[in-house]
C-alpha cells in the first residue's frame, strides 16, 4: 500500500541517524488511549502510539537530525536561545473514532463521523529550567487506507466485544498534516525537602497552536505538579491534555501528580468537520472547548509509567456522550 510505503521510508530515514546520537540518552515509549477507562465505547475510541526519542541532543542540526528536518528546525525560534537543552522525538500511531452506538449500521447523522487516522510525527524541543519551546509536524492519512475498520474489528474479535457495524460511513481517504508549536512557562516552584519526603511543587502555564487540515487551533492553559525530581522532568511537562516524555531526563526514581485545565478555539478538526476536499459526514462544530486532565507519572529504574485521565467539553452540537478517555504510557530508557 502506497501510504504505508511512504511511512516506512520516513522511519528508515530517521533510524539512519540513530548512530549520530547513540551516545545520548535514548528512550522508546508505547502509549495506549481508550475510552474503556470510563467504560465507554463510542466517539474517541482508541489510540495506539509508538514513540522513540533522544534527549541531550547537542544541537538541532543535520548531525543529529535527518537533513530535511534539520533544515526546518533552523527556520524556527528553537535555535535562537542560549544555554538551551535539546531533544527530539518521533512517533507513529493510529487513532480511531466511532459513533456512540457502534452496533448501528446506518449513518447516525447526530454523531461525529467514523474516522481512522494513521499518522507519523516529529517533535523538537528546546528548554531550560523555566521555559520550554516545542515545534512539531504531523503527517498522516484518514479514511479506509488508515485501516481503522480492520484494526477495531480485529481487536473486538479477540476480546469478544460487539463488532462495529458503521465503518461503511467513515470519511473518505485524505492525506493530512499539522504544523504545531507550544511554549510552557514554569512560573512558580517550591521545595518541601525538609518536610514532605523531598517533594516539590510547581505551577505552569502555556500557549499552544497548530495549523493544518488535520486540526487548526489556539489554546492556553494552566497546571500544577507535585512530587519528586520535578527539575529533571520539566522538559516533558505540559498544561495541555496529551502528556509526553519528550525532554524527560533519565532518573531511576521520582514521581509526581499533575492536574491541568486548558481552553482552546478550534477552527477546524477533521474528526468533526469530515473531509476537507470531499463531501463526507460531519456535525455542527463547537469552536470553543475546555479540557481537563489529571494523572500520575512514576520512574522505576529504567522505566517510566504515565497514567492520565482526560475530559473534554462537548465538541459538537447535540453531543450525546461526554468526550473522555484514559491513557497509559510505558517508556524504557536506554
Amino acid at each position: 500500500m502506497i501510504h504505508l510505503s511512504v511511512i516506512f521510508l520516513l522511519l528508515f530515514s530517521l533510524f539512519t541517524h540513530a548512530d549520530s546520537v547513540s551516545d545520548k540518552r535514548t528512550y522508546a515509549s508505547l502509549s495506549f488511549e481508550n475510552d474503556v477507562f470510563f467504560k465507554d465505547d463510542g466517539l474517541y475510541s482508541n489510540g495506539l502510539f509508538l514513540t522513540w526519542g533522544y534527549n541531550h541532543v547537542d544541537a538541532l542540526n543535520s548531525e543529529n537530525l535527518p537533513y530535511w528536518i534539520a533544515s526546518l528546525a533552523q527556520q524556527t525560534h528553537l535555535v535562537s536561545g542560549e544555554n538551551k537543552k535539546y531533544s527530539v522525538s518521533y512517533g507513529f500511531g493510529q487513532v480511531l473514532q466511532t459513533a456512540i452506538d457502534i452496533s448501528v449500521e446506518e449513518l447516525v447523522k447526530e454523531d461525529a463521523p467514523y474516522v481512522g487516522l494513521l499518522a507519523w510525527e516529529v517533535n523538537l524541543l528546546a528548554y531550560d529550567d523555566f521555559v520550554s519551546d516545542e515545534v512539531g509536524l504531523i503527517l498522516g492519512a484518514v479514511g479506509p487506507m488508515a485501516g481503522g475498520e480492520f484494526v477495531q474489528s480485529f481487536v473486538h474479535d479477540l476480546t469478544g466485544s460487539k463488532q462495529p457495524k458503521g465503518w461503511d460511513n467513515q470519511i473518505n481517504n485524505e492525506f493530512t498534516f499539522r504544523l504545531q508549536a507550544r511554549r510552557t512557562w514554569r512560573l512558580y516552584q517550591a521545595d518541601f525537602s525538609s518536610d514532605l519526603l523531598n517533594t516539590q511543587f510547581d505551577f505552569l502555564t502555556g500557549v499552544d497552536g497548530g495549523l493544518g487540515n488535520l486540526r487548526s487551533d489556539v489554546a492556553t492553559g494552566v497546571g500544577f505538579r507535585f512530587g519528586q525530581q520535578l527539575d529533571k522532568n520539566f522538559g516533558s511537562a505540559t498544561v495541555f491534555p496529551v502528556q509526553k516524555f519528550n525532554g524527560m531526563n533519565y532518573s531511576p526514581y521520582g514521581w509526581y501528580f499533575f492536574a491541568n485545565v486548558s481552553a482552546s478555539y478550534v477552527a477546524n478538526d477533521i474528526f468533526i468537520n469530515g473531509n476537507t476536499f470531499h463531501d463526507s459526514h460531519s456535525v455542527e462544530f463547537i469552536h470553543t472547548q475546555v479540557a481537563f486532565s489529571t494523572g500520575i507519572m512514576a520512574n522505576i529504574y529504567d522505566f517510566s509509567i504515565l497514567y492520565t485521565l482526560l475530559r473534554i467539553s462537548d465538541e459538537y452540537e447535540g453531543q450525546a456522550e461526554a468526550s473522555r478517555f484514559g491513557s497509559i504510557a510505558i517508556t524504557y530508557h536506554f
